[in-house]
């Protein structure tokens, strides 16, 4: 059963309640809070992503990389959640997963998105967990020309980060910096300034999550480290290693909760969070028992919805077929999940679009 709101989350005065009479009189706009109990803002009818793109008033934009991947971008700030743009085949001829197989990238499809749509380094990579279709990118595009030169903070577990470490990260010379996180830490851009104080331009909040389980109670490759492995080769060497979420609250404007890398979560963890917007991973929940209403329940039934890891997983960025392999029911159960005062964005890949 999700997890009930404290009491003093429910005494807090409710922003939805405050949003309402504003759209109401004609006014556009949400405020907020910098840590997990921020509330939600209203969007004003149910939108495809193209149509959230000239509707949004935030000036906080996200972008669907395919699978799980995410950029959001504000005032000049840029955050990565699982960028992770090759798509490889991971099945062998009997259409089951094969974890044998070897670890690729595809520096082309990597250049033309990095060219076209990412215009810029990130500030933070934020990691969900270490498989292969949310890690494996990550070294690669650390070391980029467009990116080798930047300081990138890439927060993950213990595991992530001995992955990364067996990876070649941060890399010789290199000025990024691999960020050691388990859940419960609060995050601020740009650091305090020694003996002053200052606001900050956006928080970072880390949650303990789950991994999906799928029909057999279980998932691949699962496992944790202590130290690096050897360097990974296959599929099946990059380990879940343990699974985060992020809630990023960007002053008193909005905040983005990111349960975003798989379909499971833990309901304690996020107890009173009221997130204006959820990205929510969607496919691989067969064993989680009414995992969509159970996630905008204990998140305060965010106003916004976005579905998250519910395409084919290897159609090409740049075929034009990849916007057909969505599963597009997942948007319609959540609609029906969220009711009529909320709705769930249909995001296109590579596509951006304001809140």
């Amino acid at each position: 059963m999700p997890s009930q709101q404290p009491a003093a989350a429910q005494r807090r005065p409710s922003r939805r309640r405050v949003l309402r009479t504003s759209v109401a009189a004609g006014a556009v706009g949400v405020t907020g809070t910098s840590t997990i109990a921020s509330a939600a803002a209203a969007a004003p009818t149910a939108r495809t992503a193209r149509d959230s793109g000239r509707r949004g008033s935030s000036g906080v934009r996200l972008r669907w990389l395919g699978i799980a991947g995410w950029e959001l971008t504000f005032d000049g700030h840029r955050l990565l959640i699982d960028p992770y743009l090759t798509r490889q085949r991971y099945t062998g001829p009997d259409g089951k997963a094969d974890l044998t197989r070897k670890l690729e990238v595809n520096h082309r499809i990597i250049d033309r998105v990095l060219g076209e749509h990412l215009a810029g380094a990130p500030e933070f990579v934020l990691l969900t967990h270490g498989h292969w279709d949310h890690l494996a990118d990550v070294p690669y595009l650390l070391d980029h020309p467009a990116w080798r030169d930047k300081e990138i903070n890439i927060l993950g577990t213990e595991t992530h980060l001995h992955l990364l470490t067996a990876m070649g990260v941060p890399g010789k010379g290199r000025k990024h910096r691999p960020v050691l996180v388990s859940g419960g830490e609060v995050l601020r851009h740009p650091l305090q300034p020694s003996g002053k104080r200052s606001r900050a331009d956006y928080t970072v909040e880390v949650v303990r999550s789950l991994h999906s389980q799928l029909g057999g109670y279980g998932f691949d490759p699962y496992g944790t480290l202590t130290a690096p492995p050897s360097r990974p080769r296959t599929l099946g060497d990059l380990v879940e290693g343990g699974t985060l979420g992020y809630q990023v609250t960007v002053g008193d404007r909005l905040s983005v909760m990111f349960l975003s890398g798989t379909a499971n979560f833990a309901a304690r963890e996020v107890s009173g969070a009221t997130p204006d917007v959820l990205v929510l991973g969607s496919s691989g929940h067969a064993a989680v028992h009414d995992y969509f209403e159970r996630a905008v329940s204990a998140l305060g039934r965010p106003r916004v919805v976005v579905p998250s890891h519910h395409d084919d997983m290897v159609t090409a960025l740049d075929d034009p077929a990849v916007h057909d392999t969505v599963n597009r029911r997942v948007v319609d159960q959540l609609q029906q999940v969220v009711g009529t005062d909320g709705h769930v964005v249909d995001p296109r890949h590579l596509e951006q679009f304001e809140l």
